[in-house]
Parts: structure tokens; sequence; C-alpha cells
């Protein structure tokens, strides 16, 4: 498994606030099962994906792509800000150990720190969808 639960959850609640998963071959997207956790796909050309935890490669049945989340890279979340019109005002290592994040959406800071980056970057781009989901 490339991420954690927590990182999944993270993806799945960004979903709730209006990110909808993308199927561009090499994208990461992911899936919940209620028994079994996640499990996490690389998108590959034609429609198809690679379960990264089984190894196995499988059509996508475009009736299913509305159970799936997508798990953008650390780069793809600055973009995703950026279109927003969030710029990215502060990204730092708190004592080796920990990175801390901040963006400024509207009139607000959205600051997170995490000991992975790609967690904190994910925390601040949950923050500013749910955010900029209520002012609607």
């Amino acid at each position: 498994m490339w991420f954690s639960r927590e990182q999944f959850a993270i993806c799945a609640e960004a979903k709730q606030w209006g990110l909808e998963p993308r199927f561009e071959p090499g994208d990461i997207v992911a899936r919940g099962f209620a028994d079994l956790g996640f499990e996490e796909f690389q998108v590959l050309p034609s429609s198809k994906l690679l379960s990264l935890t089984a190894g196995t490669v499988s059509a996508l049945p475009t009736e299913h792509s509305n159970h799936f989340f997508w798990i953008p890279s650390v780069d793809e979340i600055v973009e995703l800000l950026e279109r927003r019109g969030v710029p990215c005002i502060l990204c730092r290592r708190v004592e080796q150990r920990e990175w801390f994040v901040e963006a400024q959406f509207l009139d607000e800071l959205e600051a997170h720190q995490h000991s992975s980056l790609h967690q904190a970057m994910l925390l601040t781009l949950v923050g500013v969808l749910r955010k900029a989901f209520r002012k609607g």
C-alpha cells in the first residue's frame, strides 16, 4: 500500500467537498470497501486500472467510476490550489520531523502540520474545498 488509511480517508472527504476523481493515465485513484478498507489503482490507457494491491489489471466500467476518489500528488495539489486562486504561502520543516503548510483562502489562513508533506498538503486542500463549498 502506497498511502495510509488516513490519507485515503482525507481524499475520500475531498471528493465530498467537490474534488472529482480523475482517470487520466498515470493517475492514482482508490475506492473504499466497507469490510476491507481501501484499494488503490493506477489508471492505465484505454480505461484500465492496475490494482496496486493485487497487481491485477481490470477494465473500469463507466457506471462504477463514481465509487472512486482521486489521490492527487503534491504537485497536483499545488496546481489545484492555484486554480482556485489560493497561493501556498508557506511550506517549511518543523524540527526536521514535520511539515507545516499554510495557504490563504479569501481572508482566512488554512494551516496544517504533519510528518508527511503529502498529508499536510491534502489536509490543506480539503480545508480549502470545505470552505469554498460552504461559501458557495
